[in-house]
């Protein structure tokens, strides 16, 4: 069975310091809810103050591409952390990490092999990541980030 069907790509234009990620977008999939609205249905590994489950306002995109995001109409219900692993991490140490987040039945999105987005379920999922994953950033393995950051501009603030 296909996990995406019925679901169409969208486009979420990266504002503030997520286009240091060399991107100057993100295209996650989404359930067409009708009147430009869509629910989104996978981590965004590099937009900030976005999250799974989020119901989104779209517009066309004036070249024929994909709908783009210009605002969220309601918050997601997913926590989601971005992790960093080192150039220097063996992958037995990345799986290690992704075994342990994987514990707290995390939802979990690849972009490479250094970058994954993490979905934790639940506020004390959440609140346990810091101490879980401690001797991984004591080692040098990862860093890691909350993708809610008030400092960051939020879809629409550049509209």
């Amino acid at each position: 069975m296909d996990s995406n069907k019925g679901l169409v790509k969208v486009r979420v234009k990266l504002l503030g310091s997520a286009v240091e990620s060399g991107y100057d977008s993100e295209t996650l999939w989404a359930e067409p809810l009708g009147e430009n609205r869509y629910r989104i249905w996978n981590l965004p590994v590099f937009a900030y103050n976005l999250d799974m489950r989020a119901i989104v306002e779209c517009e066309s995109d004036p070249e024929g591409g994909l709908p783009i995001v210009t605002r969220v109409l309601e918050e997601g219900d997913c926590f989601t952390v971005r992790l960093y692993f080192s150039r220097q991490a063996s992958d037995e140490q990345i799986q290690e990490v992704l075994d342990l987040v994987s514990q707290r039945r995390a939802l979990l999105e690849k972009n490479s092999r250094e970058v994954w987005a993490v979905g934790l379920r639940t506020l004390e999922d959440y609140e346990w990541l810091g101490s879980g994953l401690a001797p991984f950033v004591r080692d040098g393995i990862l860093n890691f980030e909350s993708s809610f950051q008030r400092n960051e501009p939020a879809i629409g603030d550049a509209a």
